[in-house]
């Protein structure tokens, strides 16, 4: 008997299973792949896509300052809360905003917002000028806030607050160190410098810009004029075709020439004049910065009485010197 050895499998000619010399094997196994790498794809397009809409309405909500469009609303007191994908955005009919994954903020009332905000405002004031050592606690009786206001934003991306402060010593009245003196060292105005994380950065007590330098500026500008007229400085003003002042430095409570006064800042006079001279205001000085008053502008002290009028205008050089 003859024995026929049986034909031994060619591995080489198989891939994953499949003889790459049959025709229809390998077209089954191609479209059998085809159809899973198919599948795997579309959900990852999907997958991409709808992270991409969710990080196109996060970017509309936090940088255009949109309402999301793909969200459920409900109404909350004082406001309308917006449940996203991952986040939750809160808005208020007082106009505040608040966007995070948890939201703990809710809409106060306006009453409700400013004793919240006052209680903030006192902590982060008192934590600042406690570490800084413009706060002796050892000294303190009582800070009280007795109003605040919003001013303006500030280079930090925050906001300055214009405080008036109150402050009860135990002993004298240096429990709160200032950078001038005051009228009354236990009560005074000044601003909190909050950055964009509301934290109080700074604490100072004059600023040449902002809503509250502005209400001053409009106050001070007639009375400064008045004074001009007054004192002769100014002999036709039908002549004066421009006028106001910019206020550059306060120094507080002052003392010239044996009078003490309640305030002092040094300003500038800004003027034109109708006939394109410069000789409509006759300033203290003979001349200004610049040797001549072809700017039409110069500088002056203004010292205020305990009423916030002017008791005294005079050259620069009386607080300068």
């Amino acid at each position: 008997m003859q024995y026929i050895k049986p034909k031994e499998h060619d591995e080489t000619n198989y891939y994953n299973g499949v003889d790459i010399n049959n025709k229809e094997e390998v077209k089954k196994a191609y479209n059998k792949m085809y159809a899973k790498h198919s599948f795997v794809t579309l959900i990852a397009i999907i997958i991409i896509a709808a992270l991409g809409f969710i990080l196109f309405d996060f970017y509309r909500v936090v940088k255009l300052e949109g309402k999301p469009l793909f969200a459920t609303s409900k109404a909350v007191e004082n406001g309308t809360q917006y449940n996203g994908l991952g986040y939750s955005v809160l808005y208020c009919d007082n106009g505040e905003r608040y966007v995070g994954a948890v939201l703990y903020e809710n809409c106060l009332s306006a009453e409700e917002d400013s004793t919240n905000f006052k209680q903030v405002l006192y902590n982060r004031l008192t934590n600042y000028a406690t570490q800084n050592n413009i706060l002796d606690q050892s000294n303190l009786n009582s800070l009280t806030i007795n109003d605040f206001s919003i001013d303006e934003s500030n280079e930090e991306g925050g906001t300055d607050y214009l405080v008036d402060v109150t402050v009860d010593c135990k002993n004298g009245n240096n429990c709160f160190k200032t950078d001038k003196e005051f009228a009354d060292p236990l009560n005074f105005k000044l601003y909190a410098r909050f950055d964009k994380y509301n934290d109080v950065y700074s604490i100072i007590y004059f600023k040449t810009t902002g809503a509250y330098t502005e209400k001053l500026i409009e106050d001070y500008t007639p009375k400064v004029k008045d004074y001009l007229i007054k004192n002769g400085n100014i002999t036709n003003v039908d002549n004066i075709k421009y006028f106001d002042i910019s206020l550059v430095e306060n120094h507080g409570k002052y003392s010239f020439r044996g009078t003490t006064y309640n305030d002092s800042y040094l300003i500038v006079v800004n003027f034109t004049c109708k006939d394109n001279s410069n000789t409509c205001i006759k300033a203290f000085d003979n001349e200004d910065e610049d040797g001549d008053y072809s700017n039409l502008t110069f500088r002056a002290s203004m010292f205020l009485d305990e009423n916030n009028n002017i008791s005294l205008l005079g050259p620069k050089e009386y607080i300068t010197l």
